[in-house]
């Protein structure tokens, strides 16, 4: 199911927050990918009710105990190759050099991270660097929980868009 053109669904660190992480399913969908960053600290099954209908590509966190999820997955999403962590073992509270290193080691096009609880969208040694932010607990200077949609199209065409929990469009 890797579709030439995907609408992928990014967020991090919930914190067990089941209620907004079940706001924003319904508000975005249909989509085809979830990518969930970590520290989500719930059973992700509570709120996956379209889960058939989509894939879901998520990691553990350094807050999510006993999880049954990677600390990290790479995955083909339409042409891209796209490498998704928490970011506590890549040192993203500094900088995301060690990061984008290891999404080039990686060979992939997009990296995913959170941890910081602050959204980033950059271009970093060729690699699209993305963290959604947090959902509930936002360092963000406006303190608003935040999540990302990421839109990929053939050609290696791709296009992000960083929302409020409210499900308003954020500067960034």
């Amino acid at each position: 199911m890797n579709k030439a053109e995907n609408k992928v669904l990014i967020m991090s660190d919930n914190h067990g927050d089941i209620a907004a992480m079940n706001r924003i399913i319904q508000r975005e969908w249909p989509f085809d990918v979830l990518v969930h960053c970590g520290d989500f600290q719930c059973n992700l099954d509570l709120v996956l009710e379209h889960r058939a209908e989509f894939r879901l590509l998520a990691v553990q966190g350094n807050c999510d105990l006993r999880s049954e999820f990677p600390e990290e997955k790479i995955s083909d999403i339409g042409d891209f190759r796209v490498m998704i962590v928490h970011g506590h073992h890549h040192y993203v509270d500094f900088d995301t050099d060690v990061l984008a290193g290891a999404a080039a080691r990686n060979h992939a096009d997009i990296v995913c991270y959170g941890h910081t609880h602050v959204p980033e969208i950059k271009e970093q040694n060729g690699i699209l660097v993305l963290n959604p932010g947090s959902l509930t607990r936002s360092r963000r200077y406006d303190r608003k929980g935040s999540y990302m949609i990421l839109h990929t199209a053939p050609a290696h065409k791709k296009s992000v868009d960083l929302m409020s929990v409210d499900g308003e469009p954020l500067q960034y």
